[in-house]
Formats: C-alpha cells, sequence, structure tokens
C-alpha cells in the first residue's frame, strides 16, 4: 500500500500544480499582445501557466484609461496563452506589441430581465485565426516554436486558434441602460461601433452677404445683404466595423428650411426649401466615441426652390425660382451613453440663386458664415 502511494500521490500532485498556481479573481498581470488575428477576436499574449494562467480562465484587459476588452483563455502553454475576445470595447487598442494589463474576472452576469439579457450563446469554434510566423515576435526561438507548436499552433503558417464550444458572447449593446451596467466593462470614454445611424437636427443663425447682376438695361449691380435663423434635419451614416480610410467618415442626407430678409437696393423676403448631401472627416477622436468630444470636418451640396416676395413702387411681386448651395466647415459632437448627442458647427455657406421675372432674370450670390447647433440621436 505504501508502495503505490509513492506513485500516486506525485501524480494527483502534478496534475493540480495549474490549480495551485491559478491566479485569483481579481490578480492582475502586465502583457503584451504578441499576435492578434485579422478580426481581433483572437490574440496571443506573453503569459501563460508559469504566471498562473490555465485554460477556461476569464479576464479583462485594460490600460490607465479604462478597459479594452474581455476574453477567455483557449489554449495555456508555459510561456504563452491564447484568448479569445468576447467584448472588445476599443478596437484601437487591440494591436500587436500593444502593452497592456489583464486582471482575473468572473463571467459576465446576466440577468433574468430577457429584455436587459447578456445572454451566454454558443460560438462554434474553428473560425479564428492568427498568423505565427517564424521570423515574427510570437516564435523568436527553437524553444519558443516548440511550446506553440504543443498550444497546437504551428510557427510557419496560419493556423486555427479558437476551438471553444462554450465563449460567453454578448449581443451588441442590446438592453443597456448606461455603460456601468457590464460589471465595470467600458470606461468612461469608450467606443461603441454597434450604432451607425444618426438623426439630427439644426438651428443656424447667417449672417450673409452678396451681389445682384444687373439683368436690366442700364441697371448697375447691387450689394445684397441677409440675415436669417434655419432649421435643418437629416440622417447620417456611419462605417464604424471597416478597417480603413471610411471608418472615419460619414455620409448623410437632409433637408434645410430657411427665411431670410434681403436689404439693398430692393427690399425683399425669400423663403427657401433645400435638399442636399453632405460628409464628414471625424480626425479627433473616434466617431465611435462615447462620452468624449469628436471633431470633424464637413461638406455639403445640393439645390433647392425658393418663392420671392419683393415690394417695389409698382407694388408686391412674388416670383418662383431655384437655388444650388455648398457649405464648408468644422464641428464638433458629443454622443451619450443612450445615444443622444449634442453637435455645433461653424462653416462658410454659398448659395448661386436665379429668380425668372416676366422681363428679365433676377440673379444673386450670396456667401457668409453660418453657426449651427442641435441635437442629435445614435442608434
Amino acid at each position: 500500500m505504501k508502495r503505490s502511494l509513492y506513485f500516486i500521490l506525485p501524480a494527483v500532485f502534478a496534475f493540480n500544480i495549474p490549480n495551485i498556481y491559478a491566479l485569483e479573481i481579481d490578480e492582475k498581470l502586465t502583457l503584451r499582445f504578441l499576435k492578434v488575428s485579422s478580426t481581433q477576436k483572437t490574440v496571443l499574449i506573453n503569459r501563460g501557466g508559469e504566471d498562473g494562467l490555465v485554460v477556461g480562465d476569464h479576464a479583462k484587459f485594460f490600460i490607465t484609461a479604462g478597459v479594452v476588452a474581455r476574453g477567455v483563455s483557449e489554449k495555456v502553454s508555459p510561456s504563452r496563452s491564447v484568448w479569445s475576445l468576447y467584448r472588445i470595447v476599443d478596437p484601437a487598442e487591440i494591436v500587436q506589441d500593444k502593452v497592456l494589463n489583464l486582471k482575473i474576472a468572473t463571467p459576465v452576469k446576466i440577468t433574468e430581465d430577457p429584455t436587459k439579457s447578456l445572454k451566454e450563446e454558443a460560438i462554434p469554434g474553428g473560425t479564428e485565426s492568427i498568423e505565427v510566423s517564424s521570423n515574427g515576435q510570437a516564435a523568436t526561438s527553437e524553444e519558443d516554436k516548440e511550446e506553440l507548436k504543443q498550444m497546437g499552433l504551428d510557427g510557419d503558417s496560419e493556423v486555427v486558434t479558437s476551438k471553444s464550444k462554450n465563449i460567453t458572447k454578448l449581443p451588441p449593446e442590446k438592453g443597456l441602460k448606461s455603460t456601468s451596467q457590464i460589471d465595470g466593462d467600458i470606461p468612461i470614454h469608450s467606443i461603441n461601433s454597434s450604432k451607425s445611424w444618426e438623426v439630427w437636427g439644426t438651428l443656424a443663425v447667417n449672417s450673409l452677404s452678396g451681389l445682384k447682376e444687373a439683368d436690366k438695361e442700364g441697371e448697375d449691380p447691387a450689394s445684397v445683404s441677409a440675415s436669417s435663423i434655419d432649421l435643418s434635419a437629416g440622417i447620417e451614416k456611419y462605417f464604424l466595423n471597416v478597417d480603413n480610410l471610411l471608418r472615419d467618415l460619414s455620409v448623410s442626407a437632409f433637408v434645410h428650411k430657411k427665411s431670410i430678409d434681403s436689404g439693398g437696393y430692393i427690399k425683399s423676403k425669400t423663403d427657401y426649401m433645400e435638399y442636399g448631401i453632405g460628409t464628414s472627416y471625424h480626425f479627433y477622436h473616434s466617431a465611435a466615441s462615447i462620452n468624449r468630444l469628436i471633431g470633424f470636418a464637413t461638406g455639403t451640396l445640393g439645390k433647392g426652390v425658393a418663392t420671392l416676395k419683393s415690394k417695389t413702387e409698382e407694388g408686391e411681386e412674388s416670383v418662383e425660382g431655384s437655388n444650388s448651395f455648398y457649405s464648408i466647415g468644422l464641428g464638433a459632437k458629443y454622443i451619450l451613453n443612450n445615444g443622444f448627442g449634442i453637435r455645433g458647427i461653424v462653416d462658410y455657406y454659398y448659395s448661386d440663386e436665379v429668380f425668372d421675372f416676366e422681363e428679365y432674370k433676377d440673379k444673386r450670390k450670396l456667401a457668409g458664415p453660418r453657426i449651427q447647433f442641435g441635437l442629435s440621436y445614435r442608434f
């Protein structure tokens, strides 16, 4: 009996070594992403069993600004481990050679309320891959290559790494009342790429001036000044899930209603209904940012219909006309957790206008600065 124990006890001890040295909840490690898959859902890190990591560990990956991702370990070797990221908070931080911290955590809690559920769903394995090249930083020695092969990773080719059949998957922002609802996963400044449409309305204050062309014989050109308060409403489309320049761009379609009183050689009032399209480039923070100021450059162009009412010596005249316009400017927007936001734009507006009177055409150009501010909702 005693002799049997000499063989059994060492075997039991060896079998439980990973559990003895496994990290506890809230324990932290500093790490580096050695490799990141093209979809950013699978990462290879430079921490493994020697650091107390075991297969099935759940962890938060974070930097000083806050949590950037949450994942579960799939494969573990002494100094390497492969993780499947089931929640990515800030995609910009999930890049090769990024140094950050890992904190062991419990799986995401779920609620009994199905309308707010962060439910667990099975994800078929074998769909994620990362390239582990022999000349890359993931495998720098024969020992490293051997260790990767023991994990099922071929050091010289692209290989499947995501094998788990029971990874916790969170539906995009489903039922979230605030970003703090996911066990502190989302920092104050976060990224939400699941909402890519936005409706908005703005109020604009204009100070325009221009020139009325001479269309009657012997008539001199006349200066025109105009001021107005305009209303605009539009819908905007973002491309937040792509990995190229489009990620920072958005396109929009809008309607613009204004009435302006013009001074100069003749007093008049003009009512406009304009239709246009626009594009914006977001250069200060990502367009998907939440609770953070987003700076952007914007441009629009379009056409409109107008009704000009003027008082002359012969009486009051009313005539239909049309215009074409463009604008360029800079703006800022701020989006809250619930999708509501505010925006402001300072731009330069230019309009060519033509009105067909019975005997002549009334042509004028209006241009000047505008200040716009308004509300939005992203969904």
